[in-house]
């Protein structure tokens, strides 16, 4: 499917910097970076401080209880955990400043056609309860709903994440149900509760 892509950026660069496979063949990154007065959100790469970031991330129970990337417990793993995130309907950045990388924000499952997807963050825990997941996943909103042109974005969490659910009320996002048995994990049945957000419902602050 096609995606609308923003205007060109100018790619994040590190030291031993790796280019995923979109990078290398194209001047302008599929993941655009975006700019807030706290941080930046830049896409994923095969450099040394993402790696380890992400092993940080799998480390942490609450991440990991969560997350997918609870999976990448090694730098071998955490290397191929980052190049799933390449994938055609997904954004996914990382939550940087100039000195640190605080967390992961994401659109998935992006449908153009539709025009909806589902939001996910992280953040390591020694940056969180300063809003900036909330304001990560604000930045991601008007990214989502003005150039990628959207019109639908939902938040899904198991329903024993309080902090997921407080983050989209926060937000905005309406609850709109619990899809019973959604999916597995660790060979059970697990439930999720069901949060979106219409570009036309009033903005969060």
């Amino acid at each position: 499917m096609a995606l609308h892509r923003p205007q060109p950026t100018t790619p994040w660069l590190a030291p031993n910097l790796r280019y995923l496979p979109f990078m290398r063949d194209t001047p302008e990154p599929k993941v655009p970076e975006l700019t807030n007065g706290r941080f930046v959100l830049r896409g994923w790469i095969l450099a040394d401080a993402d790696i380890a970031v992400v092993v940080r991330a799998a480390q942490d129970p609450d991440i990991a209880r969560y997350s997918s990337v609870g999976s990448a417990k090694t730098p071998e793993e955490a290397e191929r955990w980052i190049r799933t995130r390449d994938v055609p309907d997904r954004l996914d950045w990382v939550i940087t400043t100039s000195t640190q990388l605080l967390g992961r924000v994401s659109l998935a499952h992006i449908d153009s056609t539709d025009g909806v997807a589902e939001l996910g963050y992280w953040l390591l825990p020694e940056h969180r309860g300063r809003g900036l997941a909330s304001a990560a996943v604000g930045t991601v909103e008007q990214h989502a709903f003005g150039p990628v042109r959207l019109g639908r974005l939902t938040i899904r969490h198991e329903s024993q994440n309080d902090r997921s659910c407080l983050l989209a009320q926060r937000r905005g996002y309406l609850t709109e149900g619990t899809a019973r048995g959604a999916f597995v994990r660790d060979g059970q049945r697990r439930d999720l509760h069901v949060h979106a957000l219409l570009a036309t419902d009033s903005p969060s602050l």
